[in-house]
């Protein structure tokens, strides 16, 4: 992976316009002209085009209204968006009259072009970022300034906004090739989007997102995404594709115990006890929800003693403190304590 450096910024212009947006609109707007070429070379009917032109978005404000009035902040989820816009396709494309499968591959691949860009407008801004890794794109005070964590700040990361948006491109022009039949595209698109996404959840390091028995809100999204496909259309890569991700799945549940403490909302809990607890002049032990205590005190030679320590989590080691160490601090010394279970993790402030 090549090291991509500071080349992401968060603002554009002397207006100091967010980067998001600014590709978020030109990704509406080329997605729009995209769909429109397919409806016209499918000789789509004017009911069909009004489907495939503004119910994809309706439902995309739609649930993002009601998303971001319930969570009491912003909050833009690709697979519930994605979800509101195939089913208001459906809904909508019976009444229209014509081929419903037909106007489904106009409308996903029509999201699919607009993903291209949306995921760069998250490379940008540094949402829906990667862990860290060797090589990758660093993010700097500016984007902490937006919301990125500043725990993360001048740590390479794994570019997944970048990997998404490349396959995404390949998927859709991959999807064209077999588009003969209608609704082939569509299940193309969708079941290869939903086999990158499952694999790409593994490098994602943003907390907001859910988890539930080892498996993020994206990668059940996935799972039901395969199934509905391979039911909708019995063939033998349809089937194939909800068979890997099931397997995965169930691979991933298993391991649900080994994999938890090093997830990226245990992470950020982490991060907020420390902060809760240098704030407090008694440093008191706190806990996470997971059974990792955590407490600290400063070192003559200035440097601060993390002291980790688990009694119920059932894998819970020294080798599991430095793992979680290395994520939260570049720099740190691990010792062992006396009491079996307890961790020093020295940090330079």
């Amino acid at each position: 992976m090549f090291a991509l450096s500071r080349c992401a910024t968060p603002k554009l212009g002397p207006r100091k316009w967010s980067t998001y947006t600014v590709l978020g609109f030109l990704g509406y707007g080329v997605a729009s002209v995209f769909s429109a070429v397919l409806a016209s070379a499918w000789d789509f009917t004017l009911a069909m085009r009004l489907v495939v032109s503004f119910a994809p978005p309706l439902a995309f404000i739609a649930v993002i209204t009601v998303a971001t009035a319930l969570k009491g902040r912003e909050w833009i989820v690709f697979y519930q968006t994605t979800v509101a816009g195939v089913a208001a396709v459906v809904l909508l494309g019976r009444l229209a009259g014509g081929s419903v499968w037909r106007q489904l591959d106009v409308a996903v691949l029509g999201i699919g072009v607009f993903l291209v860009f949306g995921r760069l407008g998250c490379f940008h801004v540094a949402c829906c970022h990667g862990t860290p890794s060797e090589r990758g794109v660093v993010y700097a005070d500016e984007h902490v300034a937006v919301g990125f964590w500043k725990r993360w700040k001048g740590r390479p990361l794994v570019p997944v906004q970048l990997v998404e948006s490349a396959g995404s491109a390949v998927l859709v022009g991959l999807a064209l090739v077999f588009s003969s039949t209608p609704g082939t595209a569509a299940l193309v698109y969708a079941t290869g989007y939903a086999l990158m996404r499952f694999a790409l959840e593994l490098v994602r390091g943003d907390p907001v997102r859910p988890f539930a028995r080892g498996l993020s809100e994206a990668q059940w999204f996935a799972l039901a995404t395969t199934v509905v496909c391979a039911v909708a259309r019995p063939t033998w890569w349809t089937f194939a594709a909800a068979i890997v991700v099931l397997a995965g799945c169930v691979a991933l549940v298993r391991r649900r115990i080994d994999r938890e403490l090093f997830l990226p909302p245990h992470l950020r809990e982490i991060d907020a006890l420390s902060e809760t607890i240098l704030a407090d002049p008694t440093h008191a032990r706190r806990e996470t929800r997971l059974g990792v205590g955590i407490s600290c005190h400063t070192l003559p030679d200035g440097r601060v003693d993390w002291i980790m320590s688990s009694t119920t989590h059932p894998k819970w080691s020294t080798a599991a403190a430095r793992r979680i160490a290395d994520s939260l601090w570049t720099s740190n010394e691990i010792i062992e304590g006396r009491t079996p279970g307890v961790v020093h993790v020295l940090v330079a402030v």
